[in-house]
Formats: C-alpha cells, sequence, structure tokens
C-alpha cells in the first residue's frame, strides 16, 4: 500500500491540485488498478505548523 501526501501554498494551487489529480487518474486507469482512493482539501491557513502524524508517534513512543 502507498499513501502519497501534497500540500500546495501558491497563488495557482487550485489549478495545480486539478493538474495532479488529472495525473493521478491517468495513471490509474493505465494500471487497471481498482484499490484507489483519492481525496482532495482544501486547508484553512491557521498561521501555525502542523506536525506530521509520523513524527507524533515517534515522540510517543519515547515519552
Amino acid at each position: 500500500m502507498k499513501k502519497l501526501e501534497v500540500v500546495i501554498k501558491d497563488e495557482h494551487e487550485e489549478e495545480m491540485g486539478r493538474e495532479m489529480l488529472s495525473g493521478i487518474y491517468g495513471v490509474i486507469q493505465k494500471y487497471g488498478c481498482m484499490g484507489v482512493s483519492v481525496r482532495a482539501d482544501t486547508i484553512v491557513n491557521q498561521g501555525c505548523i502542523q506536525i506530521p502524524e509520523f513524527l507524533k508517534q515517534r515522540k510517543e513512543r519515547r515519552g
């Protein structure tokens, strides 16, 4: 299983996101893959730094 995550903050983020999703759908069709879930969300900028989940899990193991 492979999970990809891309976060874009740019004046062209909507257009870039659409082009990336178009590429993803093209690859899915090329390989005939059926077990795929594609999701796109708009993130509200809250002016704070988000800590990736894999770093949170690492901290919990130490503590």
